[in-house]
């Protein structure tokens, strides 16, 4: 099934990244809190995620819920990071900024079309795992690649000459590519000499 609206599309995301979804109502120290969502993070993430859908619930109510909550963890003594992602319409502002002082805030808004999975991922960039390209598989071939920017009609020996220095640095590249172009001016200046007499 196919997420339809912005809570399902940011559960399906954060499970998919492998957050466990919670039993609605949250329950901390006794209270329960009623968000459209809640996550929590395994392994290295131990974020505590919540969800409010603002198409819901105003902007009053959802500081009050992100305040409660906040006031509930620290009586428990938790020490997990809470991220707030509000989904709906985006919130004022001032409230978006009062919610981010008791945790992190991420509004996803209501992006609709082809592309809104991905946009709805860019906004929870912060929570998903990067994906790295696998290493041994990524060696980079610095001679083929530089070879592709160096004009087609160079002499093999000048080509040669610059490519022997990559792997000595900049400097070196710098210092044959000085050398080679004093040759050629010194070459042509022998030249014209020639010429004229």
């Amino acid at each position: 099934m196919t997420p339809s609206t912005p809570v399902e599309r940011v559960v399906a995301i954060l499970k998919e990244a492998g957050y466990r979804e919670l039993s609605l109502p949250l329950t901390v120290a006794s209270v329960p809190f009623d968000f459209a969502a809640a996550l929590v993070g395994t392994n290295k993430a131990p974020d505590l995620i919540v969800v409010i859908d603002t198409l819901l619930d105003s902007d009053v109510r959802t500081q009050q819920k992100i305040d409660s909550l906040g006031r509930a963890l620290d009586v428990t003594g938790s020490r997990r990071p809470v991220t707030a992602v509000l989904a709906g319409p985006r919130p004022l502002d001032l409230t978006i900024e009062a919610i981010g002082r008791v945790c992190r805030v991420l509004p996803v808004g209501t992006p609709t079309g082809p592309d809104a999975n991905r946009l709805v991922q860019e906004w929870l960039a912060v929570l998903l795992p990067l994906d790295l390209p696998d290493a041994s598989k990524a060696v980079a071939d610095t001679d083929n690649e530089l070879a592709k920017h160096l004009p087609t009609n160079l002499d093999f020996y000048v080509q040669k000459a610059i490519l022997d220095e990559v792997p000595n640095g900049v400097s070196a590249v710098r210092t044959v590519l000085h050398r080679l172009i004093v040759e050629a001016l010194n070459d042509n200046s022998d030249d014209t000499t020639e010429r004229e007499i």
